[in-house]
């Protein structure tokens, strides 16, 4: 069976299961892939309370989607009856033993506490509620199921925030955190996974001062980071393909944008340019290869160095072009 998306983050991911429905086919957790999936748990089949949920679950089956998974310790031919008598339009799962209850944390002293959970198409548990009253409950949970998938849907507030912002302040930025930047960037896809991306983080003065005489007039601002990325790769380190596309530089630059999304996430400036003497760079760090970029690192608050035109760059709105003059729909 295709293990379940295991990463540290947030939320709990749905343990790997397999357990037959009320047709007595199998059912796995791999099958709650790719879709927002309502997961509830109900003590036993046709009593009052069971019933209530499974129909008030059914009326809004379409605004899930279809999504809606009850499972109980029933048997199979149990909750095939319970299905068909009530007329539920929810799949069922027996878990005749609880352990998939166990699971997911809703067995208590033996017994099954009603619990509802709602799962992201990742496999992650994003929503919970433990030990239900089924009144209202079903519409509760939809309200959620509504609201997550619209803030899924949104553009991330990293990526919203993130600007190329010039006025870092010379406050240290600690080497855990500098390398945190580089392990986000080393998550990025690439052509045959070669991995093709080379970080190398200045942050000793000696260094610093050395890579400050790389760098072109207008970006005497960099001066003041206290930390340098230079990113680099060569051409053997990735996919030589047709029509001359080296595809090492596509995944580096890939990288790249991974590594501002994290920085920001952390409260950091990660600000790339193009304005240094590459040559220069290269012999400095000893560098076998292409200079893609030097991103300038640091935090965000130190405006009284900059000059005129840059001051008013670090107050403006972004600026993009209409999106109808980049993209074609076809």
């Amino acid at each position: 069976m295709i293990n379940m998306v295991k990463v540290d983050s947030n939320y709990k991911t749905v343990p790997e299961f397999v357990l037959k429905d009320e047709d007595g086919n199998e059912f796995s957790s791999v099958n709650l892939l790719s879709k927002y999936t309502v997961v509830y748990f109900y003590p036993k089949a046709d009593t009052p309370g069971c019933t209530m949920e499974g129909i008030d679950f059914t009326h809004l089956i379409d605004e899930f989607n279809g999504n809606v998974i009850g499972i109980s310790p029933d048997n199979c031919n149990a909750i095939s009856k319970f299905k068909s008598k009530r007329g539920l339009k929810v799949k069922l799962l027996s878990d005749p033993d609880k352990k998939v209850a166990e699971q997911f944390g809703v067995v208590k002293d033996g017994k099954l506490i009603r619990s509802t959970f709602i799962i992201d198409p990742w496999g992650r548990i994003r929503r919970e509620w433990i030990k239900v009253s089924v009144q209202g409950h079903a519409k509760e949970v939809l309200e959620e199921y509504k609201k997550l998938i619209d803030e899924d849907k949104k553009i991330l507030d990293s990526i919203k925030v993130r600007r190329a912002f010039r006025g870092i302040m010379p406050v240290p930025v600690s080497d855990e955190d500098l390398k945190k930047l580089v392990e986000a960037a080393h998550l990025a896809p690439s052509c045959m996974n070669k991995q093709p991306w080379r970080f190398v983080i200045v942050r000793t003065q000696e260094r610093l001062r050395q890579i400050h005489s790389a760098l072109s007039e207008g970006n005497y601002w960099m001066k003041h980071a206290p930390a340098l990325i230079v990113v680099y790769t060569k051409n053997d380190f990735g996919c030589q393909l047709s029509d001359g596309r080296n595809y090492a530089l596509f995944d580096t630059g890939t990288a790249v944008g991974f590594l501002l999304a994290q920085a920001t996430q952390m409260g950091l400036v990660a600000h790339p340019v193009a304005g240094y003497d590459p040559l220069k760079v290269k012999e400095i760090l000893g560098i076998d290869g292409i200079v893609i970029t030097i991103i300038a690192v640091g935090y965000w608050g130190n405006f009284e160095m900059l000059n005129e035109k840059h001051t008013q760059a670090e107050q403006s709105e972004r600026n993009r072009q209409p999106l109808e003059n980049i993209l074609k729909i076809i």
